[in-house]
């Protein structure tokens, strides 16, 4: 790839995973082919290319996790792992020519929006610039690794190793290992890493609520039938109403949530016969509150004669290992930290500055908001895809991209059609927004516990409250009185 950015464009596209991909393809069907896509990671993929654990895997069946408009005939299981859905990223850039659009281990460190020019100037951490009309920012939450505030944490003399910066030469075989973290990444790579360790031991601060992730392998019939667009429309669009279901799981007193917390239950019981363990993994907080868990085999790999839950608090973690509340010493040659991802500032290190001055994070001071996860008051021309307040906890991510990205795309045409420099969203549209969706969270399920959906104040920034229909509905038009045109 040419490695000097291109001086003067169009749209400037931060990140090259599932959301930048999809502004790149549909900027390129609208026959808008001046835009540059930057991408700090030495790959494609975004967070398919940091996830690379053993077990990654997507927590949505695979139909459903790719777009409506490219269907693929090549995943293996209903539950794609992280290989495939990055393989599946990178034949969509060679499907559509991306390739040349995209600038990789290109970091930008400023964007200042220029309101005389009503254009962004970026700054590229090789020293170079380039200026855009429209900055679109496709990092999504789930970009900056977030490492546990642990005292003695960069003491440790062993093998030190986060889910999201996993090397490729790793090799756990034989050693004691440690695992701090028990979400998502957690229930997949404990399995993985169990069966050849020297001895697994998992700190876990609470407990997930688990239900069984319902997998099969895909044969030869699954991948011809999906060669056939009407039938990839059909089983993508059946899993997406079965998921919709599942929404109302969230809500109190509904048949779903019965039925959710029961199956968990009884998931619990069928893997582990200890019940002093099983008592141990009972979360006490309402399903849903955290991400909900899909495994098969965590349970068990815990259950594991080489295997260790450890629920007192961590005190320091030490040059050998582990110290925890309890004045016990749990010796280690690797220490795993599956602690995800900094949500609350997923764009940290990146100074934005939009009108008079005003930096994101100023207008963040209480916490990411943006109108309808999309758009920020101030910052004119400047685009979010899976902002605050866009996260599902029951469904596929790119159910919300697609009209994510329709809406910047309409927002984008207005702004050349009319001849104006730059659109912004009112700030009491913006206001009032805010106000309802807080309101609306606020008696939510997930108001219930502390979890990566809130910051450090309790606001839920992650979290779409409602059932996807209601977010596409709202999103794919913009409203024309909600913006203003300068």
């Amino acid at each position: 790839m040419d490695s000097q950015p291109v001086a003067d464009l169009e749209v400037a596209i931060l990140g090259a995973g599932m959301s930048g991909l999809c502004m790149a393809i549909q900027l390129q069907r609208a026959g808008i082919r001046d835009f540059v896509v930057l991408e700090k990671s030495a790959g494609i993929g975004g967070t398919w290319w940091d996830n690379r654990y053993p077990g990654a895997q997507v927590d949505v069946p695979a139909p459903a996790y790719s777009f409506s408009f490219a269907p693929n005939p090549h995943w293996t299981h209903r539950f794609a792992d992280a290989h495939e859905i990055q393989a599946y990223q990178q034949r969509l850039v060679e499907q559509h020519g991306l390739l040349p659009h995209i600038r990789l281990g290109r970091a930008v460190v400023e964007a200042g929006f220029d309101a005389e020019a009503g254009r962004w100037r970026l700054r590229l951490d090789d020293g170079s610039a380039l200026s855009a009309r429209f900055f679109v920012c496709s990092t999504g939450p789930l970009s900056r690794p977030r490492w546990p505030d642990i005292a003695g944490l960069a003491e440790f003399r062993g093998h030190l190793l986060h889910s999201a910066r996993w090397p490729a030469d790793a090799d756990l075989a034989g050693r004691r290992v440690g695992v701090i973290g028990t979400g998502s990444s957690a229930a997949q790579l404990v399995p993985a890493i169990a069966p050849t360790a020297a001895r697994l031991t998992v700190f876990q601060r609470t407990p997930n609520w688990i239900l069984p992730r319902l997998d099969r392998r895909y044969g030869r019939l699954d991948r011809w039938l999906t060669r056939l667009p009407p039938y990839a429309a059909l089983a993508r669009q059946a899993w997406v109403q079965l998921l919709e279901l599942g929404r109302r799981g969230f809500d109190e007193g509904t048949l779903a949530r019965r039925l959710m917390t029961r199956t968990a239950a009884a998931h619990l019981r069928r893997q582990v016969a200890d019940p002093a363990l099983r008592a141990r993994l009972t979360p006490t907080y309402p399903l849903g509150c955290k991400r909900i868990i899909y495994s098969n085999d965590y349970y068990r790999a815990l259950a594991l004669p080489r295997s260790g839950l450890v629920t007192a608090p961590i005190q320091a973690v030490t040059a050998g290992g582990v110290r925890t509340a309890d004045g016990h010493e749990h010796e280690l040659d690797a220490l795993v930290c599956a602690t995800g991802f900094d949500t609350v500032r997923p764009l940290a290190g990146l100074r934005i500055t939009g009108l008079g001055g005003q930096t994101l994070d100023q207008a963040w001071h209480a916490g990411p908001s943006a109108y309808l996860g999309l758009t920020v008051p101030g910052f004119p021309n400047l685009f979010l895809t899976l902002g605050p307040n866009t996260g599902t906890g029951h469904t596929s991510t790119l159910l919300f991209i697609e009209p994510q990205v329709a809406h910047v795309l309409a927002c984008m045409r207005r702004v050349r059609r009319e001849g104006r420099r730059w659109i912004v969203v009112r700030a009491d549209v913006f206001a009032a927004q805010d106000a309802a969706l807080q309101q609306r969270l606020a008696g939510s399920v997930w108001s219930h516990c502390s979890s990566w959906y809130r910051d450090g104040n309790g606001r839920i920034f992650a979290i779409w409250p409602g059932f996807t229909a209601e977010y596409v509905k709202a999103v794919r038009r913009p409203d024309p009185a909600a913006y203003e045109l300068g």
